[in-house]
């Protein structure tokens, strides 16, 4: 179909416009063309000031830092190969720096007199070359501030950080993202995709009293039809005994976990159902209570009496890393429920429960309820409805990881159950909570990881990228949030049929060391398609490709601890720095000539916001600033007189014989001058910059 110019623009405009309302209501996009058209502006304007900065305001660093910035943030997301070009922009750069300045310094010596030679800036460009080259050398072998996230510098800047990542992650669903160098990729929002590649990498190994079964990252309750998004908006300090008033249900036991990381860089934290606490700082997302006195009539009661009242905690991320071999330990409340006790549990829910985990989009076809109707007719509680779709979904769908992404003009429930019939656990868990809600039962989705392979030798479970999973979570009055499994790759959920069984749900006849045997036709294994990133850089964490070569190079940098090393560099260049730039501005050599102090003054004038406009003569500048500082007029005019008489009326040949003369009817000398007017002029220059309540 071919669209004329005008039909193009009005869908643009509506494509923006749909994003927009996307971006406002909280929803999700899948609109590649909105960040192509983004990416387009903001290179645009990127490049625009970089020119602009660079030509016409005449300073090098603000037309390199933006530019920089935006090349560093795409090399974190983007292809391998663009480390490459990063180098070549480091290079580039510093060598404009060089060039900048050198233009700067030839320009001064014209105004002065002072003779070099054409082919200087060869000289200047080579050896700036390789001073660049040895600049980007020394900081890439320079240690990493590994250390950092202990002395808490960036942990505000992280929160804030992974806040915007979450957002970005919403607005731009549709993107290949290319594998993150931490693997918790757990965020707000879950897109229902295509296939995905799981590797058998070592994630954690957690220790548990009793059986373990799901570590679960993070849950949502609201579903797009295209994926899921968690609507909770409180966050709060969380764990080391900060604590929140939550929920106490029947027939749950305080379980013990303890987590050991195989990965650097992580912050989302793990936990069984229902975390109660944690021994390390961190941030809980989670939804509050408004009616705490519903609340107490449907549930037994509260664990603690202050406010907030909370739900439950569903995402928790470290206020630090928590790096390779590091461990923390969490406690929670899971449920020991009978399958006598959910069955009589009844469904009286309170409005805060049904008003989130009922909601459906339009999309959800008829035939998708009349199938729900169906599986569920023949009983009568919702324990054993949920247990029923559960069981149809285990026997009629099959496993399959490399499944292609639903087409985008259909429901993609409706296409699982129908037309493909087959699943990974995302779709699995999706079609379960679909099918229920349309029944009245409040379900939702939880993501993590399934529980792994035990090792007896360090009575830990070895959880591998692989292990990453979705499942269904179920709420029953009086007993909270109870786990199902629809994925038919893992095992059933066997649950205690009378108190005496209590103690942990398991798999049927699954001892703790052993997996459950899967059928050959699931070629995943218990696998699913949870976005669990593997390393960055195949070659190491400095490996970068050469465009055009297809050559990989790998450069290994030190671990050592080099927090201190570098601090007290950046501290000991700093100072030396300010030292010097102050040495140069109160220094004046008796032989500094009278343009060097008027460009002085001149510089001094516009800090103090009086600099010369490019329509004013020196007298005419002059003036303005004797207005200004009126009892510093004599040096004013002394050091403005001596710059025009040697400016404008140069003797023959370039030589003054009548300087002297000259001289000799100034009251000051530009010298004396400049050393009385220069504490005034710096004075007032700070005393501009300061509040106004600090400048009395």
């Amino acid at each position: 179909v071919h669209y004329n110019w005008l039909e193009r623009w009005q869908n643009l405009a509506f494509r923006l416009q749909s994003w927009y309302e996307q971006a406002i209501q909280g929803g999700t996009s899948y609109d590649n063309l909105m960040f192509i058209f983004q990416m387009g502006v903001i290179v645009w304007v990127t490049g625009y000031l970089m020119i602009w900065f660079l030509f016409r305001s005449g300073k090098v660093w603000p037309a390199i830092v933006p530019g920089g910035l935006v090349l560093l943030i795409n090399l974190y997301y983007a292809p391998n190969d663009i480390s490459f070009w990063f180098i070549v922009y480091l290079m580039v750069s510093l060598l404009l720096v060089v060039r900048f300045n050198l233009f700067s310094q030839q320009r001064k010596w014209r105004s002065e007199g002072v003779f070099f030679r054409p082919d200087i800036s060869i000289d200047f460009l080579r050896d700036g070359f390789i001073f660049s080259a040895l600049v980007i050398i020394f900081a890439w072998f320079t240690p990493p501030l590994v250390d950092a996230k202990a002395l808490g510098l960036f942990d505000e800047f992280e929160g804030s950080w992974r806040d915007v990542q979450g957002e970005w992650n919403r607005m731009f669903a549709d993107l290949n993202y290319r594998d993150r160098r931490v693997f918790d990729s757990f965020g707000a929002s879950l897109k229902l995709g295509g296939p995905r590649q799981l590797t058998n990498e070592p994630v954690m190994d957690v220790q548990v009293d009793g059986l373990g079964r799901y570590w679960r990252a993070v849950v949502y309750d609201y579903y797009t039809g295209d994926g899921w998004l968690t609507r909770n908006e409180e966050r709060a300090t969380f764990g080391e005994e900060t604590t929140f008033a939550l929920p106490v249900f029947e027939a749950r036991e305080v379980v013990t976990q303890t987590y050991t990381n195989h990965r650097n860089g992580s912050t989302v934290l793990y936990a069984m159902s229902t975390p109660i606490d944690l021994d390390r700082s961190a941030r809980a997302t989670f939804t509050t209570i408004p009616d705490i006195d519903t609340a107490n009539a449907l549930s037994p009661n509260w664990s603690e009496i202050n406010e907030p009242w909370v739900e439950e905690v569903t995402y928790i991320r470290s206020n630090a890393t928590v790096d390779q071999g590091e461990s923390y330990q969490v406690w929670s409340a899971i449920s020991n429920a009978t399958v006598g006790q959910l069955q009589t549990s009844g469904n009286e829910y309170p409005d805060w429960i049904t008003e989130r985990y009922l909601q459906l989009p339009d999309s959800i076809t008829d035939r998708t309820r009349e199938l729900a109707v169906e599986i569920t007719a023949d009983y009568e509680n919702n324990f054993d409805k949920a247990r029923a779709v559960e069981r149809y979904l285990r026997q009629e769908l099959t496993y399959n990881e490399g499944i292609s992404a639903p087409p985008s003009n259909v429901d993609k429930v409706d296409y699982i159950l129908f037309t493909a019939k087959e699943a990974y656990c995302d779709y699995y868990a999706t079609s379960m909570i679909v099918m229920l809600r349309s029944q009245g039962i409040p379900a939702r989705f939880a993501a993590g990881f399934a529980r792994g392979a035990f090792d007896s030798d360090t009575a830990a479970y070895q959880v591998l990228n692989k292990d990453a999973h979705s499942w269904v979570e179920v709420y029953f009055p009086r007993y909270g949030w109870i786990e199902f499994e629809p994925t038919a790759a893992q095992p059933n959920i066997i649950r205690p049929t009378s108190p005496e069984d209590e103690g942990g749900f398991s798999s049927p006849a699954l001892p703790p060391n052993t997996q459950p045997e899967l059928d050959e036709n699931f070629p995943g294994g218990p696998g699913d398609n949870i976005p669990i990133d593997d390393e960055a850089f195949a070659g190491g964490p400095f490996a970068f490709k050469l465009p055009f070569l297809g050559t990989q190079l790998s450069v290994a940098r030190s671990t050592v601890n080099g927090t201190v090393l570098v601090v007290a560099l950046v501290i000991i260049g700093g100072l030396v720095a300010a030292g010097l730039w102050w040495r140069k501005q109160n220094h004046v050599s008796p032989d500094e000539s009278v343009v060097s102090l008027y460009s002085r003054m001149i510089k001094f004038a516009g800090w103090m916001g009086l600099g010369i406009r490019p329509w004013q003569t020196p007298y005419e500048h002059a003036a303005s600033l004797q207005r200004s500082l009126p009892t510093y007029q004599r040096e004013i005019q002394s050091i403005t007189s001596e710059y025009v008489h040697h400016t404008f009326s140069p003797g023959k040949n370039g030589s003054q014989p009548e300087n002297n003369l000259y001289k000799s009817t100034q009251l000051y000398s530009s010298h004396t001058a400049w050393h009385r007017l220069k504490p005034i002029m710096l004075k007032t220059a700070i005393r501009r910059r300061l509040p106004k309540w600090l400048r009395k």
